[in-house]
């Protein structure tokens, strides 16, 4: 009892601590949320210039098939045509993947950072609300189980 009129006794100092800790929390959530929408957009930005790069490079005007380039040539300018669209495709996979990796970890770096000083801050809290420790409780109020009553008839 005396532990919880120190606590509420100090002025309420300690919820306004907590308030506190909780309102730089949210500032934190805010940040965080602000970086992820930024990285959403620059993914999408970059999403938006690959579809542009590919419609173009497909609208392309192709060589024309008068007769004088043969089937075998065709196939072959296909297939390369074929490979360089696979190389360019796992180049931007990467691009977009990196880029979403380097936003997520910006994310969860705000968040744990914020996470481990709130918790330093809430430790800092308590210290000032509760300066000492509590006593150890006497010895006749802490129940020790007595070993089991065996009745005997008599």
């Amino acid at each position: 009892m005396e532990d919880a009129s120190r606590l509420f006794g100090t002025g309420f100092t300690y919820f306004y601590d907590l308030l506190a800790i909780e309102l730089r929390n949210l500032e934190a959530l805010g940040l965080a949320q602000q970086k992820m929408l930024e990285g959403m957009g620059v993914l999408a930005q970059r999403q938006a210039e690959i579809l542009d790069g590919t419609i173009r490079r497909s609208l392309e005007v192709r060589p024309s098939t008068n007769g004088s380039t043969s089937p075998v040539d065709l196939a072959i300018n296909q297939i390369g045509s074929l490979k360089t669209t696979m190389q360019e495709s796992q180049a931007n996979s990467n691009i977009l993947s990196e880029l979403a990796a380097r936003s997520s970890g910006e994310v969860a770096n705000i968040l744990q950072s914020r996470m481990m000083a709130a918790l330093d801050e809430l430790k800092t809290a308590l210290e000032k609300a509760v300066p000492e420790k509590p006593a150890a409780m006497p010895a006749a109020l802490v129940h020790q189980p007595s070993a089991p009553q065996l009745s005997t008839p008599a």
